[in-house]
């Protein structure tokens, strides 16, 4: 997409608090009260094009102050939790200003991103985010996807649109089955580093569960995580409804697992001497076989090169912590009784 469309765009770009009068409470706090969270919020409207095929959106966009250059885009989808991940989650955005990291929120719901525009909006937003903030690194930035329930598809498909561009994704708690083309991985897509997040009581669906076993069998460094107790919505939410607590949040969003991963992700995916400002950033590949392996049923956890059950099943960690962190989260009572979501060889 060339300055033309960007310009046909119509950039509408404003720095604000008060974007949500919802939420612009919680953000001045967070500015005034909470060393590392000062930030400013901007919003650009994304518009429609047939050819390239571009679909209408708003976004937001959140960046630390002070950050020279942005070294990566944490994409938040707003299906569902997204919203309350991008406004309100404090742990995030001090997770943003330690990684000189910017946070987008995307404001459509989609099943994907692929045939219908969402793909390429999301890039354009970036590039217009790039131009008005006078932030030419937008336009190569690296992209941490998180997207819950049918964001989880957003997420899933956009790593099959463009996953040179991804850096790492999350899917929370994806919702009803897909068919068995859009479960489909190629060998690109299946090099990107993944967290699965399930809801232990949620059990839905059965194919998310077997797109991570095949990705494991491929040797992908993905990693599934059983969310104790928890349901398809932490408590107290429901679509427009959001009275969680931040203690109930923090237990189904996983932070203690989720924030270590991601900042591994970051740190062995991003290339020293990166310069985002001039060219695309070329993602750094990672040996899976310097990591650590844990089964689904089991809170031990070993090399790779002494784990001795089926590696091709096993979460793949990049770190003695994060494993450690994941052994002390994810309760592997849960399962064993998982309704045979996990593969025969890893229930008991």
């Amino acid at each position: 997409m060339g300055a033309g469309f960007l310009r046909a765009a119509a950039v509408a770009l404003v720095a604000c608090w008060g974007v949500n009068d919802a939420f612009a409470g919680d953000a001045r706090h967070a500015a005034s009260d909470s060393p590392g969270r000062s930030g400013t919020l901007f919003s650009t409207l994304v518009a429609s094009s047939k050819a390239p095929l571009v679909a209408e959106s708003r976004y937001r966009l959140w960046v630390p102050d002070d950050t020279q250059t942005i070294s990566v885009v944490f994409v938040v989808n707003m299906r569902a939790a997204g919203k309350h991940l991008f406004y309100r989650d404090l742990e995030w955005r001090e997770m943003a200003v330690r990684n000189s990291a910017a946070m987008m929120y995307c404001e459509f719901e989609a099943k994907g991103v692929r045939g219908n525009g969402y793909g390429l909006s999301i890039l354009a937003a970036c590039n217009q985010f790039g131009a008005a903030l006078g932030r030419p690194e937008l336009k190569h930035v690296p992209l941490v996807l998180w997207g819950h329930s049918m964001g989880g598809r957003v997420t899933q498909d956009f790593v099959r649109f463009m996953p040179s561009r991804v850096l790492a994704f999350h899917i929370a708690l994806r919702s009803n089955p897909s068919t068995k083309g859009f479960m489909v991985e190629e060998a690109k897509a299946m090099r990107v580093p993944g967290l699965y997040l399930m809801g232990a009581q949620d059990r839905k669906p059965k194919d998310i569960r077997e797109h991570f076993v095949r990705a494991r069998e491929a040797g992908s460094p993905r990693a599934w995580v059983w969310l104790p107790g928890q349901t398809h919505w932490p408590a107290g939410m429901y679509f427009d409804v959001d009275e969680t607590t931040p203690a109930d949040w923090r237990a189904w969003a996983a932070n203690d697992v989720v924030i270590p991963w991601t900042e591994a992700m970051i740190k062995l995916r991003l290339p020293r001497g990166a310069r985002p400002a001039r060219r695309a950033v070329k993602l750094r590949s990672i040996d899976v076989e310097e990591g650590w392996l844990a089964s689904a049923n089991a809170r031990e956890v070993s090399p790779y090169a002494e784990f001795a059950g089926d590696k091709g099943h096993a979460s793949w960690f990049p770190s003695e912590e994060v494993a450690g962190a994941w052994a002390a989260y994810s309760s592997p009572a849960q399962a064993a009784g998982d309704g045979g979501l996990s593969p025969a060889s890893e229930r008991r």
